[in-house]
């Protein structure tokens, strides 16, 4: 829904900073050595930009997260955009890889800022070798704006 004018609510809501969670997958059967895969979308609604946007990934979930599941594997996250609405644009990888036994107790951290209604922002994890298992990674969406963004998680 497109909004043409801004009122009262609409000030309060864009101000006020919401939070989304939910779990997203890694599918060992999908998951390639060394290629960025993509773990969560994030899709702005029609007319409704959002802003601060920073995802929040749990690398240690217990029984079924990265720590709980890999050893010696490292993973890095990177942020990618659609900056001309079509093609995916990766960014730097955000922090040095992480090994499984080092993400114990360990999350992740992505500043995304702001997505226009004219892009969607992705998050791509990369993994150093082969993962042994499936695996969970619980996150968090904080951001200002307003209308929910539609996000897409991986499901295994």
């Amino acid at each position: 829904m497109r909004k043409t004018f801004v009122g009262v609510n609409d000030l309060y809501d864009i101000n006020r900073v919401k939070v989304l969670t939910g779990t997203t997958d890694i599918d060992d059967s999908a998951q390639t050595e060394s290629t960025p895969f993509p773990i969560l979308t994030i899709a702005p609604q029609p007319g409704c930009p959002l802003m601060d946007v920073e995802v929040c990934l749990d690398l240690a979930k217990a029984t079924t997260g990265f720590a709980a599941v890999e050893t010696s594997v490292t993973v890095q996250f990177a942020i990618a955009r659609k900056v001309d609405g079509t093609n995916w644009r990766r960014e730097a990888y955000v922090e040095a890889a992480l090994s499984g036994t080092n993400a114990a107790g360990r999350m992740a951290r992505l500043n995304l800022g702001t997505v226009t209604v004219d892009e969607q922002a992705r998050i791509y994890a990369v993994f150093s070798g082969d993962v042994t298992a499936d695996m969970e990674i619980p996150y968090t969406v904080s951001f200002r704006g307003l209308a929910d963004p539609e996000i897409t998680a991986v499901a295994a």
